[in-house]
């Protein structure tokens, strides 16, 4: 069977959603095939986390051309080690923050930026990094109402069959911003 990395990549993004909630993670995946990020997280304290999962049915090195370094955004590595068809074996999965995809990790082979698996020895199995409150931020009622208003004009713009091309481009925000934005109202508000 020729090796598919469309399903490389979807069967890599719904283990990690499937190990975030195993975490107690509220996770969400992004859909489309023309997406900046693969998965976006909630934690207890109301802080958002976004993740590229990026995945290898061998074992070398992994592309990581389109990375942007952003607080609170995370690369998933996850490496099969050429056993993707063995469902008894366990990919190899490295957990680490976008700043750090960087030198000395990375490595430019003619035009692309790679990263190296044997680089990667010191974030494998790294949960933590994505479980712990770096920021006890609750929302207090400013925050909460500031949402609740923030997202409330997005609703109006929605009322005037605005795309939501239309609306980043209205409340100039990014893609990202809007959903982050959706996410916290909807948990704010318990929808």
């Amino acid at each position: 069977m020729r090796a598919n990395t469309f399903n490389t990549g979807i069967a890599s993004e719904y283990l990690i959603l499937s190990k975030l909630y195993r975490l107690e993670l509220e996770a969400y995946i992004s859909q489309g095939n023309k997406k900046s990020i693969d998965i976006r997280v909630i934690k207890e304290n109301g802080e958002t986390l976004s993740i590229d999962v990026k995945a290898v049915r061998g074992y070398s090195s992994l592309v990581v051309n389109n990375v942007e370094s952003k607080k609170n955004h995370f690369l998933v590595f996850v490496i099969y080690n050429n056993k993707f068809e063995d469902l008894d074996s366990h990919p190899d999965i490295f957990i680490v923050p976008s700043k750090k995809i960087c030198e000395p990790l990375v490595s430019t082979f003619k035009t692309e930026k790679r990263v190296m698996k044997g680089k990667l020895a010191e974030y494998k199995d790294k949960w933590n990094l994505l479980t712990d409150l770096s920021n006890e931020m609750e929302f207090n009622e400013t925050a909460k109402q500031k949402i609740i208003a923030d997202f409330n004009a997005v609703l109006q713009l929605r009322k005037l069959n605005y795309n939501r091309e239309q609306i980043y481009e209205h409340l100039s925000i990014s893609e990202d911003e809007l959903t982050d934005l959706e996410i916290k109202y909807n948990k704010i508000t318990g929808n």
